[in-house]
């Protein structure tokens, strides 16, 4: 059993001291600098402190 990992989207999670913020749809081709730079200027939008910035990848697993 042959098993594939297809990408379905990628992520930025903002961890904040109350929640979180996600800005999703991101591209799949931007690199790791890329969208931490995006995450720093959201997070400088926020009144709450960002504690962590997180990649989230999406993917669905394939059996072939």
């Amino acid at each position: 059993m042959a098993v594939t990992a297809e990408v379905k989207g990628v992520k930025v999670v903002l961890k904040l001291a109350k929640g979180s913020q996600t800005i999703s749809n991101c591209s799949q081709s931007a690199s790791d600098e890329a969208l931490y730079e995006i995450g720093e200027a959201v997070a400088s939008l926020q009144e709450e402190e960002v504690t962590n910035l997180s990649k989230v990848v999406e993917t669905i697993l394939i059996v072939e």
